[in-house]
Order: structure tokens, then sequence, then C-alpha cells
């Protein structure tokens, strides 16, 4: 990925603070440090861009398929 997108994704995500409710419970915030949120607009962008790179290292062959060194 271009460095640039890479920073402009970090700069999306910075001081992002969650809590998780369990039982009805919410728990202490904390800092997400890395990742997107499910709901980001961004999100469905940097999984097609991750998934783009995956189906590019994909080799078909006749008897199974090969992800880089792995069938």
């Amino acid at each position: 990925m271009p460095k640039k997108l890479i920073n402009m994704c970090k700069t999306c995500v910075q001081n992002t603070r969650s809590a998780v409710k369990i039982e009805g419970t919410l728990s202490s915030f904390f800092e997400n440090k890395t990742g997107l949120k499910e709901s980001d607009s961004l999100s469905p962008v940097s999984f097609n861009l991750a998934l783009q790179k995956v189906t590019g290292s994909i080799n078909i062959v006749p008897s199974d398929i090969k992800i880089g060194k792995e069938n």
C-alpha cells in the first residue's frame, strides 16, 4: 500500500477510544491502537485492498490452489 494512504488511515484512527458492553455492564474505555472500527467507512476499502493483494498471489493449477508456496 502507498505510504501516503497508510498515513491517512492512521490519522483517521488516532485518539479513538472504545468500550465493551458485557451483560449490560460497560467496561472502562481503552485506546484503539490498530485497525479500523467495523462501521468505519474505510473498512470496505482497506478490506478490498488487502483482498486484492491475496487474489493477485493465487495461482490455480489443475489439481489444487497455490497461494505463494502453500497449497
